[in-house]
């Protein structure tokens, strides 16, 4: 008995031994990664740096783009666009993650059901004890072991990782995370492709314009090609002076050719952006197209936090970062199990079933902690902080990106205003000089230096107009993504 006492004590103690070296291995510090560089208060040398908190991306899409057209292959895009409908498809993976985590915490239930036959060798442990319990009296006839043994077994079984530590309840906050950051993404999507859709369709519109300008100063160029040729034949003008006619207007056909070929690519790449095979676009003309708001209100930079989805997801995406250290802590501790099963187990199938002596049932409990593993989890520990602190740097490089943007865009906007302001006094000003050098050329009081200097500078001074104003309209739909709008139900 003593021996017995000794022996007992002594597989104690080895258990408490194990149990104070899992847990001195536990005392490892929790690092998290919070405090982060946020924006400036205010946007500096913006008329809109005020307190009000008031923001074009609050106006939703369809009701900041009203032309009609423009709406309606927004709406195309949004529905058929690969892009959206992939991100939308890895929205449900994670919607399922999410789900899959959620039910980490509760016991894990299987229907348990087998039935085996086996034939034990006459010189094991087990032939020869079943030989044995069959020879004696006190076994009645129907318990006997049969020859070959055969096993049936009907029952439910469970397993149950107890969440002391709180690693399952961060792995539901953390896959909660991803999943906020997998909507973010595909929110992101969305304005990527509002603003992608609504840019193509300006520089359609603008192209639209450029064909038309260029048809229309071909035409001059082509009348003033043919009076040069009548006061040749007069006698009143050179060859020389034909060929530069001829090589402004031959030049400007190239161009016109070039401006198509760019119209039918931008055809084509909005035809991708809306997920459909080329066909017509209707579109307005580029005097109908207006989305300039009187006031450009961009809110507080603090907005972009709220209203960026990129930022937005990265935050959420930190947040799971961040629960991984929790999560990858926990692993330093021992972990707690309860299972057990209930049901039938019988050797003779038709005592499986309605016979309570076929009852059985087991109930247990079990304490997992590591002892000679901690450097291969304190690795993965110093892994999960590594990549913890690559999210915190992704963080505040997508919130410092974002505000430049803004800053950027608004530069560019309020610039193309003050220089459209400029080229349509410019523009006005060349035409009248067309005019003036083809009414002066026709009476001889010009040469035809300057009607080719005029036409051409004519041109060029409309062409980059239209460019203006296209690029003007693309930076006010870029201005509207880099806030955060467009995705707002």
């Amino acid at each position: 008995m003593p021996q017995f006492k000794y022996t007992l004590l002594s597989r104690y103690r080895v258990l408490f031994a194990m149990l104070g070296l899992s847990l001195f291995s536990c005392k490892v510090p929790l690092h998290t990664a919070t405090e982060h560089n946020r924006p400036p208060e205010y946007y500096p040398g913006t008329a809109a740096s005020t307190a009000d908190s008031s923001n074009l991306a609050l106006i939703q899409w369809d009701l900041f783009f009203t032309d009609p057209q423009l709406k309606g292959l927004i709406n195309k895009g949004l529905e058929n666009n690969q892009d959206v409908a992939k991100t939308l498809s890895q929205l449900r993976i994670a919607r399922a993650a999410m789900s899959r985590a959620k039910l980490g915490q509760l016991p894990e239930v299987n229907l348990q059901t087998g039935a085996e036959i086996r034939k034990f060798g006459d010189y094991t442990m087990d032939g020869v004890g079943n030989d044995d319990t069959n020879r004696s009296p006190t076994v009645p006839e129907d318990k006997r072991i049969p020859v070959p043994y055969s096993d049936f077994l009907v029952g439910a079984s469970f397993s149950w990782e107890l969440d002391i530590w709180g690693k399952l309840n961060m792995k539901k906050k953390q896959a909660q995370a991803r999943y906020m950051a997998s909507e973010e993404m595909a929110n992101l999507t969305k304005t990527w492709l509002i603003a992608e859709i609504a840019s193509t369709y300006y520089l359609i519109v603008g192209l639209d314009e450029e064909i038309e300008t260029l048809i229309s100063n071909i035409s001059f160029q082509e009348q003033a090609f043919e009076l040069g040729k009548s006061l040749k034949n007069s006698g009143q003008e050179s060859q020389l002076s034909i060929d530069q006619f001829e090589a402004l207007m031959l030049n400007s056909k190239g161009l016109l050719i070039r401006k198509r070929r760019e119209l039918r690519q931008a055809e084509l790449n909005l035809a991708y952006l809306t997920g459909n095979y080329p066909e017509s676009i209707p579109r307005q003309s580029l005097s109908e197209v207006d989305i300039f708001p009187e006031v450009l209100k961009l809110g507080l930079p603090s907005d972009l936090l709220r209203m960026r989805p990129d930022i937005r997801a990265a935050e959420q995406t930190l947040k799971a970062n961040n629960l991984e250290v929790g999560i990858a802590r926990t692993a330093f501790f021992p972990t707690f199990n309860l299972y057990g099963m209930a049901g039938f187990n019988a050797f003779d199938f038709s005592k499986l079933f309605l016979n309570p002596a076929s009852m059985a049932h087991q109930l247990g409990g079990g304490l997992l902690a590591p002892v000679f593993n901690r450097n291969r989890i304190k690795a993965a520990y110093e892994s999960a902080r590594a990549r913890q602190k690559i999210a915190l740097y992704d963080y505040e490089q997508t919130v410092l990106n974002g505000y430049l943007e803004v800053l950027a865009l608004v530069n560019n906007y309020t610039t193309y205003q003050e220089e459209l302001e400029l080229k349509t006094n410019e523009v006005l000003v060349q035409r009248r000089s067309v005019d003036n050098a083809n009414t002066m050329f026709k009476v001889g009081y010009a040469d035809y230096l300057d009607v080719i200097n005029s036409q051409s500078n004519a041109l060029s001074s409309e062409l980059d107009y239209i460019n203006l104003k296209v690029q003007q309209l693309q930076s006010i739909a870029s201005l509207y993504r880099a806030l955060g709008g467009g995705w707002q139900q």
